[in-house]
């Protein structure tokens, strides 16, 4: 188990201050090691309960990768969280739907659009997810998780709609969405 200290740090991603850990982290995420190591217990409750949670596993990754956002992170990897969270809370679609049209976007160039971050990536975070008490609380609290981070983008949810309907004509989304 990996040690940690009492005193704070704050994750560079999403600002949640944590006690600090030795878990390694990959730079490229642009978390914390507190950070990171509370996401793998949200993944792997999620892994544990795959029947009850299994739905929502494209919105905590989606979700995750905007609130940490960084020049290290890899430049897909905001705009497939913002186009999923556009895509899943403002259209309802699935997180399967979502992960084709991340696997279709992918296929289809390496050009990718920037998003200006917003100073505050919401007010709840990983490590808040980390704590339920069960899958059903797990499950609400990764909809408000996802709910208040898109929000936290407001300022960007424009060019996100905009950037989405030039890359998804009618006739792809049609197909891509119909994936269950």
């Amino acid at each position: 188990m990996p040690s940690r200290t009492e005193h704070p740090q704050a994750c560079p991603g999403c600002g949640v201050l944590l006690p600090v850990s030795d878990w390694p982290v990959d730079r490229r995420r642009n978390a914390s090691p507190s950070c990171w190591e509370r996401y793998t217990a949200v993944l792997a409750m999620e892994a544990e309960h795959m029947p009850v949670l299994g739905r929502l596993h494209q919105l905590t990754v989606d979700t995750y990768a905007a609130q940490h956002p960084g020049p290290q992170v890899p430049a897909i990897s905001l705009p497939f969280a913002l186009i999923g969270l556009h895509l899943a809370l403002e259209d309802g679609w699935t997180g399967v739907a979502v992960r084709a049209v991340h696997g279709w976007l992918a296929e289809q160039g390496d050009e990718w659009p920037t998003f200006s971050p917003p100073a505050g990536r919401g007010s709840l975070t990983a490590a808040d997810v980390a704590e339920a008490r069960g899958p059903e609380q797990h499950a609400a609290l990764i909809d408000r998780w996802a709910a208040v981070t898109w929000d936290a983008w407001r300022d960007e949810h424009s060019r996100v709609r905009a950037w989405a309907a030039e890359v998804l004509p009618p006739e792809v989304r049609g197909r891509l969405r119909a994936n269950r």
